[in-house]
Parts: C-alpha cells; structure tokens; sequence
C-alpha cells in the first residue's frame, strides 16, 4: 500500500510541477489556442489562470506525496491508506475540475 500512495502521488505531483517550472522558468512556451471543434476547460481561457490552477494542482499532490512518505517511515498503514484514498479523491477532483467548461 504504501508503494501505491507514494507512486500514485508522486507521479501527478513530478508531472503538475515540472510543467508549471517548466512554462514558468523554463521559458517553454504555453500554447492556449482555442478551437471551435474542441471545448476546453475554464482554466485555459487565460495563461494566469492556466497557471494557478496547475500550481495548485502539483501543491495537493506534493503535500499528498510527502505525507505518505512520512507515514511510510513511521511505519502507520492506515494513514498511509489514508493518503491513498485521499490520492483518488484528489484525482477525481483533478477530473471534475477538468469537465468544467
């Protein structure tokens, strides 16, 4: 369980974080083009928008990360399963978020 809440976490964490650095610092460029074929979420009508949401994001799941990787040293299975289910829930929020035009 504990490889799970950790790898879980860690993966959408390495994955949020390293676009923001990489839009942000890493002078990558953000393409926000809209299409009239496609309906894309709220956040990427404006680039600040855009990244505020995928800090926000890359945060919960840094905080998710590093809470099982606590737990996991301290050896307490039910707040590492804990961080797992909160993982999920952070990934269907991650979803929904995601659905809304």
């Amino acid at each position: 369980m504990a490889f799970a809440s950790i790898f879980t976490s860690g993966i959408f964490a390495f994955s949020y974080l390293k676009e923001w650095v990489f839009v942000r610092y890493g002078k990558q460029p953000l393409t926000l083009t809209p299409s009239p074929d496609i309906v894309y979420p709220y956040f990427h009508q404006s680039h600040d928008l855009y990244m505020k949401v995928i800090l926000m994001i890359g945060l919960v799941f840094t905080v998710l990360f590093a809470t099982s990787v606590f737990f996991t040293i301290q050896k307490q299975e039910k707040k590492i399963f804990l961080c797992f289910i909160l993982t999920m829930f952070a990934i269907l929020a991650v979803m929904v978020n995601g659905a809304i035009k």
